[in-house]
């Protein structure tokens, strides 16, 4: 027997991605101060934890053939087809035929980095402490010219840090923490802080700094020997951030959020589509006065309710959530685990609808984050999406 979602993740999903689809509405007015301000104070809150979820969803198993086929069915070919038709918008608007395969644009940039951090994790979860390997990873990559947007390079290394940390809640890093009630107050407190900081700073932090998609030379303007500091510090306070956002988000179902987070991969991958063309259209120079700065994050959550209502998934299912049955030949029943790999979270990323079976035993024992269930063999990127 099945057993529901976890609502606490699905409240993560939609908030995340609900300030994803604010950040790219107002990518073009951040001259105005309070949207400016917002932008700075929530980055910690949109793609970090997205990609946080991702990685808590995810499972360290070696790489089957069976996992590889739902790791090209739900990673590969949505990217490939949302891709196809950011070409045929530009196509429409600019007369030419760009297939930006290796510079994804706009959200697709975390789809390609996905497959890089799930075909890694094995051989990451392998390390002694595969956390700080990643935050040096991120620091060293930045010297490296050739890591820019190709390929998504520059975010898969940088962000990796997030994606890690998603996996490392999974087995129970924090948990007592995360649920112990004065850690609410230090969240709070840290999500205060974080909202004045980033008012008083709204015009000293290139949204370069927060990016992290080019290399120190393109970036930051300093002297190389210390670009890394300034990383460090961002992915730093950017993890502290995450994680208070993580303590503070209920863990129970809230009405329409929860059901609209379960669908949360549909808001990410198609809110691009939906806004290229309004804001060449009509474009956002309109905005001026604070009550007019305060209607774009109405429009925000109003785009995600439509992009997340039951009609629009049932319509472009076939694109975000393809099944290829026809593509692939039959496999073979997968036999019943008798041992354990020592590893959480599902087993390729790909995963249909993010329920939970019976826990299997561990290694070592931990207080888990959510209730003693594992996650069926499945991936981050289907345990979004609502089936």
């Amino acid at each position: 027997m099945m057993k529901s979602r976890d609502p606490h993740w699905d409240n993560l999903r939609y908030i995340s991605g609900t300030l994803v689809v604010f950040g790219h509405m107002t990518d073009t007015i951040m001259d105005r101060d309070g949207l400016r301000w917002l932008q700075i104070a929530t980055w910690a809150l949109r793609v970090p934890v997205f990609v946080m979820v991702a990685g808590y969803f995810s499972r360290a198993d070696a790489l089957t053939a069976r996992e590889a086929r739902r790791l090209i069915e739900s990673i590969l070919v949505p990217y490939l087809a949302i891709g196809f038709l950011h070409t045929l918008e530009q196509r429409y608007y600019w007369g030419d035929w760009n297939f930006q395969i290796a510079h994804p644009p706009w959200a697709l940039w975390f789809m390609l980095s996905l497959v890089f951090w799930r075909v890694g994790l094995p051989y990451l979860a392998q390390l002694r402490h595969p956390l700080a390997f990643s935050v040096v990873a991120a620091l060293a990559v930045g010297y490296l010219s050739d890591f820019g947007d190709f390929l998504s390079l520059s975010r898969t290394v940088c962000f990796l840090p997030f994606f890690l940390l998603g996996w490392k809640l999974r087995q129970g890093l924090f948990a007592e923490a995360l649920r112990a009630a004065w850690s609410r107050w230090a969240a709070l407190a840290v999500i205060a802080c974080t909202c004045v900081a980033a008012w008083f700073w709204r015009h000293d932090v290139p949204f370069s700094w927060l990016r992290m998609s080019k290399p120190y030379d393109a970036t930051y303007g300093l002297p190389l020997v210390g670009d890394w500091v300034i990383r460090g510090g961002v992915l730093c306070c950017g993890m502290v951030i995450a994680l208070a956002f993580v303590r503070l988000v209920p863990r129970r179902k809230l009405p329409l959020i929860t059901y609209l987070g379960a669908g949360g991969l549909y808001i990410y991958l198609l809110h691009p589509l939906v806004l290229r063309p309004v804001l060449l259209e009509w474009g956002m120079d309109w905005v001026g006065p604070w009550y007019e700065q305060a209607l774009i994050p109405l429009a925000a959550i109003a785009l995600t309710v439509v992009l997340g209502s039951a009609p629009v998934r049932k319509l472009t299912r076939p694109v975000v959530q393809p099944s290829l049955d026809w593509l692939f030949r039959p496999q073979p029943e997968k036999p019943e685990r008798t041992g354990n790999t020592g590893n959480t979270g599902n087993t390729d990323g790909t995963g249909r609808d993010g329920t939970e079976p019976p826990a299997a035993p561990v290694p070592v024992p931990y207080t888990p984050l959510t209730p003693p269930t594992q996650p069926p063999l499945e991936s981050a990127v289907r345990a979004m999406i609502d089936v």
